[in-house]
């Protein structure tokens, strides 16, 4: 049932450089750039050798296991959110790598794929059955959704689909969320569910005024939306740095939506694979600012935005066609992962390659 092929296996030719944003350091016609992980098997000849680097005129600085710094023309060599690197006077978060020579992980494994979103809604929580609170969203999606399948995964559930329909390899990783971190389980678990299943997934708080099916096209395959700025709730929300080059900033994963087998919904997974094994808490923080980078919205929207391009993505307005984040309010829960200071990851990967 789980397939693993070479295109499943990472091997690297030669170390590589990890940056800030879990992307990879290449050199392709003579410049410096970045691609995210999960693209790496493209440009597996584009990685550069100690060799080339110095070539370039790159020195490399390695002040700590698992910190390097790479110097050229005396300035150190920054990472920027758009996939380009400049030379700053300090070194600070963008401007350390790290150096990776083995990758302890696979890509998830290939589904088949099929060009229609499927007519079913998908929502998880922890507990075996949806909480009083959200019942009444329930039956409404319910109601307005006639004919479609709806499914609720409890946190029981989520463990048991991920080792049913991508065995134990993948539920290893899901298992190295720390479980304090809640929202970073249920950001796993919906990219996998609507990769193998397709459909819609929405937020246990998320709901609607309209039926979903006037928001799709019948040759709808991935559809993404934004916030309104224009709406005072939402003026700051998904205004990230690591956001900064794309024009309205995030595109949010509380509604998602796209068919099964998705091959830019598989790179989303391959990128979160990535920043799970390689998340540095005293890179990446902790609570909000963990997640959001390593599972969520900011991990989601820097993949798909490099993918415009080669996928058939369709962006939607959904908060004027009907769908709503807050038909719930937010529930206070006892542990809430905003504010953690424990790692998100259990045991992350030590990624340090002293030279």
């Amino acid at each position: 049932m789980h397939h693993y092929n070479e295109s499943n296996i990472i091997t690297l030719p030669c170390p590589i450089f990890l940056t800030y944003f879990f992307t990879v350091l290449i050199i392709k016609d003579g410049e410096i750039k970045q691609i995210d992980f999960c693209d790496i098997q493209e440009y597996l000849n584009d990685l550069p050798t100690d060799e080339q680097l110095k070539a370039h005129g790159i020195s490399v600085l390695n002040p700590s296991d698992d910190t390097f710094l790479l110097l050229q023309h005396n300035h150190f060599l920054s990472a920027r959110p758009n996939g380009t690197f400049d030379l700053t006077n300090k070194a600070h978060g963008w401007e350390e790598f790290r150096r990776i020579s083995n990758i302890p992980f696979r890509f998830v494994p290939e589904k088949p794929y099929s060009p229609r979103i499927p007519h079913i809604i998908h929502q998880t929580d922890n507990p075996l059955q949806p909480q009083d609170i959200y019942l009444e969203n329930i039956t409404s999606l319910k109601t307005l959704n006639e004919g479609w399948d709806y499914r609720y995964y409890s946190e029981k559930d989520r463990i048991d689909f991920i080792y049913t329909h991508y065995g134990w390899e993948m539920l290893n990783i899901y298992l190295r969320l720390n479980r304090l971190y809640g929202a970073a389980q249920a950001d796993f678990f919906r990219y996998l569910c609507v990769y193998h299943h397709g459909g819609v997934y929405l937020d246990m708080k998320s709901g609607g005024t309209k039926p979903i099916s006037s928001i799709l096209h019948e040759d709808d395959q991935f559809i993404i939306s934004q916030w309104d700025w224009n709406i005072p709730r939402y003026f700051e929300w998904g205004k990230k740095a690591e956001l900064s080059h794309i024009e309205g900033g995030e595109f949010p994963i509380w509604c998602l939506i796209c068919s099964p087998g998705h091959p830019l919904m598989a790179k989303v997974i391959n990128q979160m694979i990535a920043n799970i094994f390689f998340y540095t808490p005293a890179l990446h923080g902790t609570g909000s600012v963990a997640t959001l980078k390593v599972t969520g919205p900011i991990m989601f929207t820097r993949v798909v935005f490099n993918n415009l391009h080669k996928y058939d993505v369709r962006k939607e307005d959904i908060l004027h066609k009907g769908l709503n984040p807050h038909m719930v309010e937010n529930i206070v829960r006892k542990n809430q992962y905003h504010g953690q200071v424990l790692p998100l990851v259990i045991q992350s990967f030590h990624v340090g390659d002293t030279i």
